[in-house]
Parts: C-alpha cells; sequence; structure tokens
C-alpha cells in the first residue's frame, strides 16, 4: 500500500461546546473529546495526526432550557479540504445529550467553620466579625436554591489566644457555582475559659414592711462562675448579689428562689443552692446579714442573669 491509497484511521478529537447563552449552564459532565474514523490518503492522515491538532466544535447558541440531544455531524470537525467528508463517521459518541438550566444568583450568609469545633477552654468573644457577611452565589438554579449558606475553610483556634484577623476562602462543596467575592475577612478575640468558686456570699433582703420578722436558710451561699479568664480572675464577692424578695409576702413560711446579679462578662453560674428557707412573723429581727429596701445592694456594674438553682447560668 502506498502513501497515496485510502485507508481508515481512528482519531480521537477533544471536543468544545460554544456560545452557550450566558443564562444557561449544562448541570452534567460533558465527554471531553469524541472519537471519529477517517477514511483517506495515508500521507493525508499522517499529516492531521501530527500537524492537524484536530479538533471537534459543537455551537450551543441556539440551546434553551430542558434536554436538548445534538446529533454529532462531520460538520464539527476542523479537517483540511483534502478529507471528504463522506469518508468520516463519528463512532463514540454519536449524539451529545445535555440537559440546559437557567442561572440564577443568590445572596447567601457566610458561616465559620471551626477545625474540631471550638474546644470547651476557649471562649469566642461576642460573635466574630465576617467581612461581607454575605456573598452572592451564581450557577444553575437547582443546584443554588438548595445552598442555604457558605462556610469557610476551616480554622484552627485551639492553640490560639487574642485578637485574630485572617482571610479565608470559601467552600464550594463540589459544586459548580461562582462566588463573589470569593475570599472573606474573619476577625475574632479568642480567650482561655475557666472556672472559679466563691464562697460565703450573705444573701440580701428586699422587703416592704421593716416591723416584720424574718428568719432565711441557708445564711451564706457559693457560686460557681465561669467565663474568659481576665474576667473572671478578678471578680470579687462584692461584685456578687444574691436577692431574696419577700416584698408582698405575709407571715408565714416560704421557699423562696434567689435572684441573682453578677458583673458582665461572666458566661455561666450556678449557686450551690436552690431554694432559700424564708419565716416571716411579727417583730423586727432579721436573722440576716445584709437587708434593705427594694433596690439596695444590687450592683450597676451587674448584669442581671436569671434564676438560680437549676443548673448552670448562661
Amino acid at each position: 500500500m502506498t502513501a497515496q491509497q485510502g485507508e481508515d484511521q481512528s482519531f480521537r478529537a477533544p471536543l468544545y461546546l460554544t456560545g452557550i447563552p450566558d443564562s444557561l449552564t449544562i448541570i452534567h459532565d460533558v465527554p471531553k473529546e469524541i472519537e471519529v474514523t477517517i477514511r483517506g490518503p495515508r500521507s493525508s492522515l499522517l499529516k492531521l495526526r501530527l500537524l492537524g491538532r484536530l479538533k471537534a466544535v459543537v455551537d450551543l447558541s441556539m440551546a434553551k432550557k430542558g434536554r436538548e440531544n445534538i446529533l454529532l455531524s462531520p460538520g464539527i470537525l476542523n479537517l483540511s479540504e483534502d478529507i471528504d467528508s463522506r469518508n468520516i463517521t463519528i463512532d463514540n459518541p454519536k449524539t451529545l445529550i445535555l440537559n440546559f438550566e437557567r442561572i440564577i444568583t443568590k445572596s447567601v450568609p457566610v458561616r465559620i467553620a471551626y477545625r474540631g469545633g471550638i474546644p470547651q477552654n476557649i471562649i469566642v468573644s461576642g460573635s466574630p466579625v465576617i467581612i461581607p457577611a454575605r456573598v452572592k452565589v451564581r450557577g444553575a438554579s437547582s443546584i443554588i436554591s438548595a445552598i442555604d449558606f457558605l462556610s469557610t475553610k476551616e480554622i484552627d483556634i485551639r492553640s490560639r489566644k487574642g485578637k485574630i484577623s485572617e482571610e479565608s476562602e470559601l467552600i464550594t462543596g463540589g459544586r459548580e457555582i461562582s462566588i463573589i467575592p470569593s475570599i472573606v475577612l474573619i476577625e475574632m478575640e479568642i480567650h482561655k475559659r475557666i472556672v472559679r468558686t466563691l464562697a460565703n456570699i450573705p444573701p440580701t433582703l428586699l422587703q416592704d414592711h421593716a416591723d416584720l420578722s424574718v428568719e432565711y436558710f441557708p445564711k451564706v451561699v457559693s457560686i460557681t462562675i465561669e467565663g474568659a479568664e481576665e474576667i473572671i480572675r478578678n471578680v470579687v464577692v462584692d461584685d456578687v448579689s444574691v436577692i431574696l424578695n419577700i416584698t408582698a409576702h405575709e407571715p408565714g413560711k416560704y421557699q423562696i428562689v434567689p435572684e441573682v446579679i453578677v458583673p458582665g462578662g461572666i458566661e455561666k453560674y450556678f449557686l450551690d443552692i436552690d431554694l432559700f428557707e424564708i419565716t416571716i412573723s411579727e417583730g423586727k429581727e432579721v436573722t440576716g446579714e445584709k437587708s434593705g429596701s427594694p433596690g439596695e445592694g444590687i450592683d450597676s456594674e451587674g448584669t442581671r442573669q436569671g434564676q438560680p438553682g437549676q443548673g448552670m447560668k448562661e
């Protein structure tokens, strides 16, 4: 057989899709190449194989939303004139089955991903700042509609302390989407968490009638506080108020849940008791060390944290 005799040879041609409307996208993988058989003179085929840079280009400018079956023909190949298109066979795939979907854009919030979660011995002060707090995602409507938020790359804070300011990429989760912007700035402050107990705290009695005799038990309590080390280490007994409010109570015996006021910045606390035993009778004796009219003994710098005696309070 001479170089001018005809023969069949198989080729692989890279597949290019062009002209897809900006409002549409393909929601599945597309073959990267097609297989074809070309018949022609050996010299022409050798030249095509070595120098021709064969490729297949499919124009999709007329595509519409939904499924389209596109029959592949020799016309999609960039062949020289010395090769007759009638001598070309499209082997695989013979047809492109494409699903087009509308492209939409949506604004979603950003969440910080912590490697291993936030350790128990770490406090993230307040709410971390994310700039910007929301980003735009763009892609196929079925994908974008299912996205409620995006996460940053995992940030490791397990051995860090103080103020943090760093950039982080956003995670696509393998989805075919574009994110604007794709990088956010994260700012936060991290503190070591400690627990401390303050003992011998006498309650403050609030009452309407000074002519009543009041007995209460226990006489003092202990409080366990938890929070940032810089705050907890500076708290003293006088910073904490344990209030027994017996206003509008007639003589008799009661079990009263105390009200607790602690300084701002304490994350959790609990008392060593749930209830005070109170006995009110006629007379002027009060068996306690702190008493006063309503409002006395409340630290103006304190922050009301809720009712004690029912476990750790936040």
